[in-house]
């Protein structure tokens, strides 16, 4: 703690900044040596192999395999290119591969960063922008200082929705929470609540609104205002999301200008506005904090505000035209920016891409300053955090074209192959600081968030795989044949990001609807006409297995667990002859044995034909306790519940056309049921969904 209170007085000090971060790594370095090497001494003994010479055979088999998979070549290459190793961009002391600790180096200066980027630009011929960043955004309204510490919320249990368990609030009330992936990690949402207020992020009205969670007394108590775009049509400011805690809420979104007031440049800046919400009448605005790039997500873990930013560089000028430094991501509290050291900037050698990820984290309960902020040169498709661990993850397009070729009839011809991989990048958080741990390409593509896990010290990735052939015959005119081919796999990886256990060749011509992972079980579906539900087996993460395959119409788009031995799906039917999908579809797969799933009942809801709990898992409301499941679909909510092997419609709003109810939240504090969606508040009995009051949100 004493290295990072420095690390933030001293700032303004380059040189100062340079010799803390290197102490701080170096503390840090020791610290995983010695976790991993006690790891490293237990893993022979946490899986049980009937033959010592198998288990040996096996061993060098997946160390043979993995080697080469994974190669970091020591061998010189020709010239610097994008997937070169961290020896060779960096030399054997920035590699961080030695004494046995697999670790990305972070760059040794800025114009080591410039030689990577403009590596990376002559191999891909990719056009980058990016240019000298300024942060351009007003500062915040003054504010009155601090007189005393934030009260913290007297929380006797916050656990996910997926447990049906319920928390306590400040005054006892039983409410529920934003419907997290991982248990004890609350994300990001358009609305909150603490048990006794609850917030409403509306972006098309330029509000957040403050209500009393009090039934049929409910009533809006507070506003704040958002900032408005100007009338000036380069400019515009997205509100995406907020994190609530304790007296602290913070606005999160994407910031842009692309006036002429700003030079050539990435215009996207990320903020965190931070509001003290002692008054509830009144908001207070604190700080206002910014990272380059658009927004992504955000995180609360430990206390701590982890923000994730997505800093893409695509300019029409040389990459050298600047000097590097202007490409650098940048970070700013109010009026004080700060362009990151090269101390704090990795590069991922799996990547090609000349765009950063930034990573940032801000203590929830003060909110006025940033604790630690890193970036990795790569992009960022999809972010999982199970609290000490942030992975991230980027496609990258992948094309191959070979020289000419002569067949054995004489033709000649050239073969293109393509196809897209997954880029992994894992961070570690402790205590609000970050470090780079570990990278990876993977053959395929990712669905989502749900497609990620951490579990008893190894990663589990799910994937769709696509390879596209193209053969091109070149006497006379070019004629075209194309073999496109798909399949899901799925990959168990180590600390360091390396394969060591994989299940392939699934699903062909098929891709991932749906995944979830639970503790050694793996649960995902594949889609093409029917729903193949698999499970698979990962208690073994050295030989995983697929324990059962399950095809029943239709698909399954989200799945979450829903009490013991059940598992739910949302998603939709399907016609089994060609596949054309019909109504919403609520399924409850009886997971009690896994090598034996089976769909316990079902319900086709009519009158909805789409729902976005597809693309957006906080959109959906599952309580185990009070057994009930609650979405928007179409211009409708519908409340369901579970009642014996049956799902049973108990409530469905309906508000008229000038109501959009399609990312509509519902909530329950004490005994009403709150739907919130674009215009209005609608409060329920939470037994019945009797209405009892209506709030218009205007």
């Amino acid at each position: 703690m004493k290295f990072k209170e420095a690390y933030r007085n001293t700032n303004e000090n380059i040189h100062a900044r340079k010799d803390l971060l290197e102490e701080i790594k170096m503390e840090r370095v020791e610290r995983i040596r010695s976790e991993q090497q006690k790891k490293r001494s237990l893993k022979p003994w946490l899986i049980a192999i009937p033959s010592v010479a198998a288990a040996a055979a096996a061993c060098i088999a997946i160390v043979v395999g993995v080697r080469a998979a994974n190669l970091r070549t020591n061998a010189a290459p020709e010239a610097k290119s994008a997937d070169a190793s961290y020896t060779e961009l960096f030399g054997a002391e920035g590699s961080s591969a030695q004494n046995g600790i697999h670790t990305p180096a972070a760059v040794a200066s800025y114009e080591e960063l410039g030689e990577v980027m403009k590596a990376r630009r002559a191999k891909e011929g990719r056009r980058l922008y990016g240019a000298d960043a300024a942060v351009s955004e007003e500062a915040p309204t003054e504010a009155e200082p601090m007189e005393a510490p934030m009260p913290m919320p007297n929380t006797v249990t916050m656990v996910d929705s997926a447990k049906g368990v319920l928390s306590l609030g400040e005054t006892g009330q039983n409410y529920s929470g934003t419907n997290n992936q991982v248990e004890g990690i609350d994300e990001a949402d358009i609305v909150k609540t603490d048990g006794t207020w609850i917030y409403a992020l509306n972006e098309s009205n330029r509000k957040v609104y403050i209500l009393s969670a009090d039934g049929e007394n409910t009533a809006i108590v507070g506003t704040i205002k958002l900032k408005t775009p100007e009338e000036n049509d380069s400019y515009w400011r997205n509100y995406s999301e907020m994190m609530l805690y304790g007296d602290r809420l913070y606005l999160l979104g994407t910031h842009s200008d692309w006036s002429d007031q700003v030079s050539e440049e990435d215009r996207a800046f990320t903020f965190a506005e931070t509001y003290d919400l002692g008054d509830r009448t009144e908001p207070k605005r604190i700080a206002s904090h910014r990272q380059q790039g658009e927004y992504k997500t955000a995180r609360l873990v430990d206390g701590m505000l982890v923000i994730v930013s997505d800093y893409r560089i695509w300019n029409w000028r040389p990459i050298d035209e600047f000097p590097v430094t202007n490409y650098c991501p940048k970070v700013a509290t109010d009026d004080n920016i700060v362009t990151l050291l090269p101390d704090e900037i990795y590069i991922n050698p799996d990547s090609g891409e000349n765009g950063f990820t930034v990573v940032t984290t801000v203590d929830a309960a003060d909110g006025t300053e940033y604790d630690s902020h890193k970036a990795v040169l790569g992009g960022c498709s999809q972010v999982y955090c199970s609290g000490s661990d942030l992975l991230i993850a980027s496609n990258e397009y992948r094309i191959e074209q070979s020289d000419e070729q002569t067949a054995e009839d004489g033709r000649h011809f050239v073969k293109i192959v393509s196809g897209t991989d997954t880029n992994l990048f894992r961070f570690t958080i402790e205590n609000g600081w970050i470090e780079a741990a570990a990278s990876t390409k993977l053959s395929g593509t990712l669905l989502n968030q749900f497609s990620m896990d951490a579990y008893n010290g190894y990663y589990r990735v799910v994937v769709t795989r696509n390879e596209n052939e193209e053969t091109i015959w070149t006497d006379g005119i070019d004629t075209y044949e194309w073999n496109n081919s798909s399949d899901c796999a799925l990959y168990v990886l180590n600390d360091w990001l390396e394969p060591v256990g994989e299940i392939g060749d699934l699903a062909k011509d098929e891709r991932v609807q749906s995944v979830r992972f639970m503790g050694d079980v793996a649960y995902f579906v594949t889609f093409r006409q029917t729903d193949p539900l698999f499970s698979a087996d990962l208690s073994d993460p050295y030989d995983p297995k697929i324990l059962s395959t399950l095809k029943i119409p239709g698909f399954s788009a989200y799945l979450h667990p829903f009490g013991e031995g059940r598992l739910l799906g949302v998603g939709f039917d399907a016609d089994e002859e060609h596949g054309w999908t019909e109504n919403v579809k609520l399924s409850m797969f009886d997971i009690s044995d896994p090598s034996d799933v089976y769909e316990a009942f079902k319900l086709s809801v009519k009158d909805a034909n789409y729902t976005s709990v597809q693309y957006n898992h906080k959109i959906l409301f599952a309580d185990v306790a009070s057994q009930t499941i609650a979405f928007p679909a179409d211009n409708k909510y519908f409340v369901f519940r579970v009642e014996g092997d049956s799902f049973r419609e108990i409530g469905r709003i309906e508000l008229g056309e000038e109501y959009w109810f399609g990312d509509g939240r519902g909530l329950f504090v004490d005994d009403a049921f709150y739907v919130i969606g674009s215009d209005a508040v609608v409060v329920l009995s939470f037994e019945t969904m009797e209405e009892l009051a209506s709030v218009e949100l205007k």
